[in-house]
């Protein structure tokens, strides 16, 4: 294990920098030399493909800047906040104690918190998006395969069993099946609020009579929704690209420190 660690954080130094940063900074060029595509520029674009019979096979890598839009707001489960799209997650936080000897050989107690996913749910209403220049909207497609999904995490706060009562959630929860070791529950929500302004770049095609939003066909091209200006996303990734750098620097020194020493 000793000569094998070193061959790790180099190989992660190496793969950090030359694979994972390049990733990084490809896609911020991508946003940073995008021009921004109105609603309206856009369905005029596909009327003009319909008329020509490629309607349906039409796609367009775009960029959308936008409000989001939905048909009915959905109640995020432990804020009780009507949003307009929300991710919540529920964790079951245990305690374990475990015992270990220490560098002098005596025998401890220590305790140890553990947290296990209970549920992991997802809004499955439409969402769409619209802007200034149409009437017309853009379904989204988040819950798909390959959605970069960037939006805040609006609640996260820990409960001990004690305190649930307060949340209709747990009304008809059976206590025992979790066990005496349970201290209580993390809950945690990401929304999107009413009217939120988003920023989306993606593929735009047609399904039916709607204009969709998602996963490009060219792996390389990304399929992002967020709630983040598109400058906070080009600083936010030029920031991930410098810590791959440095990171990746870091590991190789390590490992190549650690590699001496073996030998």
């Amino acid at each position: 294990m000793e000569i094998l660690l070193p061959f790790i954080l180099i190989g992660g130094g190496l793969f950090a920098i030359f694979y994972i940063r390049p990733k990084t900074q490809n896609s911020v060029m991508e946003i940073k030399y995008m021009q921004t595509k109105k609603v309206s520029e856009l369905v005029d674009m596909f009327s003009q493909m319909e008329q020509n019979g490629l309607g349906n096979d039409y796609r367009e890598f775009v960029e959308i800047k936008g409000n989001i839009v939905s048909n009915s707001l959905v109640e995020a489960p432990f804020s009780g906040k009507k949003v307009a799209y929300c991710h919540s997650a529920l964790r079951q936080v245990t305690e374990e104690k475990e015992q270990y000897r220490d560098s002098n050989g005596y025998t401890n107690t220590r305790v140890i918190k553990h947290e296990t996913t209970i549920s992991d749910e997802k809004s499955n209403q439409v969402i769409s998006v619209q802007d200034a220049s149409s009437q017309e909207n853009l379904v989204l497609e988040i819950n798909g395969t390959g959605c970069k999904l960037d939006i805040p995490k609006t609640f996260d706060r820990f409960e001990p069993k004690a305190n649930l009562g307060g949340y209709g959630y747990f009304r008809n929860f059976s206590w025992s099946r979790y066990g005496a070791e349970t201290l209580g529950f993390r809950m945690l929500e990401e929304t999107i609020e009413p009217n939120q302004s988003l920023y989306v770049i993606g593929e735009a095609f047609k399904v039916g009579d709607k204009i969709h939003i998602g996963k490009p066909q060219d792996s390389k091209k990304p399929f992002i929704v967020t709630t983040k200006s598109e400058e906070d996303l080009i600083n936010h990734s030029k920031q991930n690209a410098m810590i791959y750098l440095i990171g990746g620097i870091v590991a190789i020194l390590i490992g190549i420190v650690l590699l001496f020493k073996a030998f």
